[in-house]
Formats: C-alpha cells, structure tokens, sequence
C-alpha cells in the first residue's frame, strides 16, 4: 500500500485535471493499492467556467475503473472558497472517483485521512 502525494498547486486550473490524471493513472498501473493526498490549484470565481469539461470527463471514464479497484481514498487539499464553489462535486465525489473522498484546506488533515483509509494509523 502506498500514499501518493500529488501536487496540481502551481499549475492553472485548465491543466490541473492533467496533472492529478496522470499521477492517478500511473498510480493505478502500478497495479497496488493506494490513498492519495492531491492539492488543488485555486479555482476561478464561481460562474466561471474552465475549458475542457468534456476532456476531463473521457479521461475520468478511462481512470476511474482503476480507482474503484485500487484507490482507497482521494483527499483533496483545496481553499475553503474553493470547496464552496465546488460543494455538489465534492458531495458526489465517491459516486465520481469510484472511491472515498474528502476535502480540506489543511494538508495535514488530508494527509492524517489517506493514512487512516490505508489503515496505517
């Protein structure tokens, strides 16, 4: 079992999805079992859209059978506003990964999270 860290912070959040998708996917094709601690960029303001939606979907679609078998947990480190302007998406988020998920702004508790999910704590 490993805890995979994943660092999407410094990138906009057009090219975050990116990120996050090729570590997770990589991650899964190491084919054991994992939790993962994934910091967020910033988001726009809320009512602003990011360009490719369609784009994260497909490669959501392809990830996600991978996560349902080997994901223990995603805990996603975003600002406060940032889980406010994403709320439906987060509640729905073990429905959208295929895993348990949660959403913090203390990387520490993220972390402390993808721990207990491995059993490790």
């Amino acid at each position: 079992m490993a805890l995979l860290m994943v660092d999407a912070s410094g990138a906009t959040p057009a090219s975050a999805h990116s990120v996050v998708f090729d570590a997770l996917m990589a991650a899964v094709e190491r084919r054991e079992t994992f939790a993962a601690v994934v910091r967020m960029p910033e988001t726009p303001p809320r009512g602003r859209r990011i360009a490719g939606a369609a784009e994260r979907v497909r490669l959501l679609k392809r990830l996600r059978p991978g996560l349902v078998e080997r994901c223990r947990g995603l805990a996603f480190v975003m600002s406060e506003e940032a889980q406010r302007n994403n709320a439906k998406a987060l509640r729905s988020g073990a429905v959208i990964w295929g895993c348990p998920t949660m959403a913090t702004d203390d990387p520490g508790q993220a972390r402390s999270w993808a721990l207990a999910r491995l059993g490790e704590i």
